[in-house]
């Protein structure tokens, strides 16, 4: 602290000194230096940089200079005029690059890495088109090929050639980098400037591309295209760099984009506009290469994918439409796209080779659609399937064996792999549309994983009356099994299905809460085009508010295969006590509180022992209430008695499934409803409907000593029984009222004392 004081008294009084002397001057014609703008340059084998050295403008202009590598087996240099050099990758390792001048006097060091293996790398200042092409497939194609590659995409959602253009004047650090380094790890970077992104790496491909709506109208590209460019070029270091025009792709046909009406509401119309634009554009500067994904996009829409290339009409579908567009970016870049052997995970090997000819075309004759002759029509599938192959819907992935068809808008899931591993090249997609999807956390007892069962595809059968999906690149002499499963905690939200192959079957599933019941279709025999269409809508009892209906999984099976879902084989020994309404009885009774709730998972029995028996209410009931006799004559304690679920007018029957029962036993069912000071008659029917159904009446009209029961049912193959509750032929309360209080699940048969 003491030395700081002394130097700035030293310099106060040095600058006092000379302000006070009028005469003041300074002589800098001896001061002379030499410095070099990077004071590290890392490139790689084959990498070209240019880099500058910088100057006084007095004596040191005049000077002529040396330029040296250390180690010149590291990398190679090559004057040039005003002052600057250029500096070729050669091998890897580490050196200095030094500048001297003639004279000896002046000098300056800078550090050199080359590394081990040429590194290729790419910046796109785009919008989500450029992150539909290069940010999936492209680094696997390169990669695929034996080439590094480095692509950054400086992304803005919709954003123009005029809006980059002002963001530059600006100096606006308004865009996401988005970075794939060389080992395949992907960064994004925020608040980033277009100048930030120019400077950061030695880029040998910069592109540009018009926001989609204006991409075939030339006004923007006029203005703003030549400015872009050469302020690329006064940041650029590569002397090899080459400039890249991105030509976009026409929206679907049936596109809701607000831009489409530039173009009369007509893809053909659009992509012509497009073409002949970005070729014009071309002439404006100085663009290298045309990457012509729209044109690759057209050529694929010749196929028998139609125009199915768009997830939501203008980006592009994650899979077929990504993987062509990303194809023709390699096949511009570098060339060989039909002998690269990179294939995406969930495309079939048939649209993987429809999307590189898509690809290799467009760049052939990027002006003009090629007709893909030898895709009119889905190859045909030799696989035989003898396993099961498992398909999960949904945003929550399941683990393996599940294929995973996460989003509606991914239109299609091709490469589905069986259980053990085997991919069938069948494809799923959607054919009609679904409103969306929900994860709702629910559970289920079929052994499936619970992120199978919390999530779906969803629709709203009021908005849209049916939703599709289509199995398709069957094995057209197979005849297959389909088992579908939905939930959702709602009510009367019944689904039917319809499986349309050159046979048709039909299947109804209530999704209500739904931990195990399941739709089993079989025997069917694919259409001619080697698909079988999966059809949902309401189903006839289906009286939610907004129609929903939806599918959580399915399983796709050969024809005589048993389901495989683990059947129970627990045998019941002792009864299962259930209590409804808000007052919790104590053990052994199971507490059911509220009409909404939770399911019971693995019922505990009266001796505490777990069952794996399962219950949820499938049908909801109006309320529930405590106004149930305050004491019975059969034992019951009062916390049973005095509450209860009730049903009326509103909600005519009400109800909930027992599931997981063993398939090959029989069971009783005993009811006990009440409500306490009625003067009318309440009388109420309880039904178990498994394999076979029975019902008994019980009148709750002041009810402290009678029970209804329903003995000698059978669940269906997969272990369920409904259990459905509803005002009985002798009711005559005007809101026919009914209730229940209490369940007891029992073996077939079993005595209950004192009832």
């Amino acid at each position: 602290m003491k030395k700081i004081k002394i130097l700035l008294t030293l310099l106060t009084v040095l600058f006092s000194s000379l302000a006070c002397n009028d005469d003041f001057s300074v002589d800098l014609s001896g001061r002379q230096f030499v410095s070099l703008n990077k004071t590290a340059i890392s490139i790689t084998p084959g990498e070209k940089f240019v880099i500058k050295a910088a100057t006084d403008s007095l004596g040191g202009e005049s000077k002529t200079f040396e330029w040296t590598i250390l180690d010149a087996d590291i990398a190679s240099i090559e004057p040039l005029d005003n002052h600057t050099a250029i500096i070729t990758g050669l091998s890897e390792g580490t050196s200095v690059i030094k500048i001297e001048s003639t004279d000896g006097n002046l000098k300056y060091f800078s550090d050199l890495t080359v590394g081990k293996e040429r590194v290729f790398k790419i910046l796109t200042i785009g919008n989500s088109f450029s992150e539909d092409a290069v940010e999936n497939y492209l680094y696997d194609l390169a990669a695929a090929s034996g080439r590094k590659v480095m692509i950054g995409n400086m992304y803005i959602g919709g954003q123009s050639l005029e809006g980059h253009w002002k963001n530059i004047s600006e100096d606006n650090p308004a865009y996401q980098l988005r970075l794939i380094s060389p080992d395949g790890s992907k960064n994004s970077f925020n608040e980033q400037t277009i100048l930030n992104a120019l400077t950061r790496e030695n880029w040998d491909y910069i592109s540009f591309q018009e926001v989609s709506q204006l991409s075939g109208i030339f006004d923007g590209y006029q203005e703003y295209l030549p400015k872009l460019v050469e302020y690329a070029q006064n940041y650029s270091t590569n002397p090899d760099i080459q400039y890249i025009l991105h030509q976009t792709w026409a929206y679907a046909e049936d596109s809701n984009h607000s831009g489409f009406p530039n173009y009369d509401n007509d893809q053909m119309k659009m992509y012509n506009a497009i073409v002949e634009t970005a070729w014009k554009a071309k002439e404006l500067t100085d663009i290298d290469i045309i990457v012509p994904a729209g044109t690759a996009i057209q050529n694929g829409r010749t196929s028998y994918i139609g125009d199915k290339f768009t997830r939501d009409g203008y980006h592009l579908n994650l899979l077929i439409g990504r993987f062509t567009a990303a194809s023709a970016w390699f096949e511009a870049l570098f060339g060989g796209i039909r002998e690269n052997d990179f294939e995406p995970d969930g495309l079939l090997k048939f649209d993987i080779e429809l999307a590189k000819e898509a690809a290799y075309y467009a760049v052939s004759n990027p002006k003009q659609i090629t007709e893909l002759e030898d895709f009119k029509e889905p190859g045909p599938n030799e696989f035989i399937l003898q396993a099961p192959i498992f398909i999960d819907f949904g945003p929550v992935e399941s683990p393996a064996p599940f294929n995973n068809f996460k989003s509606p808008n991914d239109v299609k899931l091709g490469g589905l792999k069986d259980i053990d591993g085997n991919n069938s090249n069948f494809a799923i997609e959607v054919s009609e549309r679904f409103t969306g999807t929900l994860s709702r956390g629910l559970e289920n007892v079929l052994g499936l994983p619970k992120t199978a069962s919390e999530d779906m595809f969803f629709t709203d059968g009021k908005v849209t009356p049916q939703s599709s999906l289509t199995l398709s690149n069957l094995n057209r002499d197979i005849k297959y099994t389909l088992v579908l499963y939905g939930s959702i905690n709602d009510n009367n939200t019944e689904t039917e299905f319809n499986v349309v192959g050159k046979n048709q079957k039909t299947g109804l599933l209530d999704n209500d809460n739904n931990l195990g019941k399941i739709v089993v279709i079989e025997g069917i025999e694919p259409a001619d085009d080697a698909t079988i269409a999966i059809k949902m809508k309401p189903g006839p009892n289906n009286t939610h508010w907004n129609g929903f209906f939806g599918i959580n999984a399915m399983m796709l099976l050969p024809d005589g295969m048993e389901v495989p879902i683990e059947k129970s084989t627990f045998e019941l020994q002792q009864p299962i006590y259930v209590d409804f309404g808000m007052l919790q009885a104590s053990a052994p009774f199971l507490h059911f509180p509220d009409n909404g709730n939770a399911p019971l998972l693995d019922m505990a029995d009266a001796n505490g022992s777990f069952t794996g028996i399962a219950m949820s209410i499938t049908a909801r009931f109006t309320n529930r209430n405590e106004s149930g006799e305050l004491s019975t004559t059969i034992g019951l304690p009062q916390q049973v008695c005095q509450d209860a679920f009730y049903g009326d007018k509103n909600t005519p029957v009400s109800g909930f499934t027992i599931y997981n029962l063993n398939p090959d036993k029989k069971y009783q069912f005993v009811f006990y409803g009440s409500r306490r000071d009625a003067t009318d008659k309440r009388e109420t029917k309880y039904e178990a409907i498994g394999d076979n159904s029975g019902f008994d009446l019980l009148e709750t009209s002041k009810n402290r000593s009678e029970v209804a029961i329903v003995d000698g049912i059978k669940p269906t193959e997969f272990g369920t029984i409904d259990i459905r509750i509803s005002a009985g032929p002798n009711n005559n309360n005007p809101d026919g009222f009914y209730y229940i209080n209490a369940m007891i699940v029992t073996p077939e048969g079993f005595v209950l004392p004192g009832i």
